[in-house]
């Protein structure tokens, strides 16, 4: 059996909240602002073209590729298969 893994890069994902910031691309919930020290800092980064559909060698582009994302919104987005759209996520809570 053959596994393909891809790492994490925490690299890419400094850039995407670099580019972002903290608050969920869809919810706009932002963890420090709720929970203050507690919450600094914390976010999930959400591939926009899932990992597991990737075939072969990818390169990350931080700006194009990745969002930040809370974990209930993230959750939502992997809710069925294929994927939610982020802007499929948005039309739903308004």
């Amino acid at each position: 059996m053959t596994v393909t893994r891809y790492e994490r890069n925490p690299i890419a994902r400094q850039k995407c909240l670099d580019r972002y910031g903290y608050s969920c691309i869809v919810c706009k919930f932002n963890f420090d602002e709720t929970f203050g020290e507690l919450g600094r800092g914390y976010i999930q980064v959400h591939h926009i073209n899932p990992i597991s559909e990737i075939a072969g060698p990818y390169e990350i582009d931080p700006e194009k590729d990745l969002v930040p994302i809370c974990p209930n919104c993230h959750a939502m987005l992997h809710a069925r298969r294929p994927g939610f759209s982020v802007e499929e996520l948005k039309a739903m809570m308004r």
